[in-house]
């Protein structure tokens, strides 16, 4: 039973740390500005990967996901996977509603968190970010 009690304590740790990690990148990207880019990637790249990225384009990525979706509400909008290291989930538009589930695929943002298995509270790698609907046409 106690082991059982410390798989899902240990199991909320590893989605708490990827809520902080997507609630931490949905501020980023609403502030829009490169000073809000840069103090989240440097809080939540893991250090080892943080000293190989080429910081300029990680910047200009992010910046063209803000100019392409605009604010983003801060509630998710759908839960696509959620694993111990992989969380996987569709965000909105800042002021649709989470209710509406007939919102064109290319106005739903897609959030790929892979957390590092020894350090949860770090990104192994950058946020995977895109469209819903290039994600459709893969499948």
């Amino acid at each position: 039973m106690l082991l059982i009690s410390l798989l899902s304590t240990n199991s909320y740790a590893q989605s708490k740390n990827q809520l902080e990690l997507l609630d931490k990148f949905i501020i980023a990207h609403n502030l829009g500005t490169e000073k809000a880019i840069v103090n989240f990637i440097n809080e939540t790249y893991k250090p080892t990967l943080l000293k190989k990225i080429n910081m300029k384009k990680h910047i200009a990525f992010y910046n063209h996901i803000i100019k392409e979706f605009g604010l983003l509400n801060s509630e998710i909008y759908e839960v696509v996977e959620t694993k111990p290291t992989k969380l996987i989930v569709n965000l909105i538009k800042k002021g649709e509603s989470t209710s509406n589930k007939s919102i064109d695929p290319t106005e739903i943002l897609m959030v790929e968190i892979d957390t590092d298995k020894n350090q949860p509270r770090y990104l192994s790698r950058g946020l995977g970010l895109g469209a819903l609907a290039c994600s459709i046409k893969k499948d």
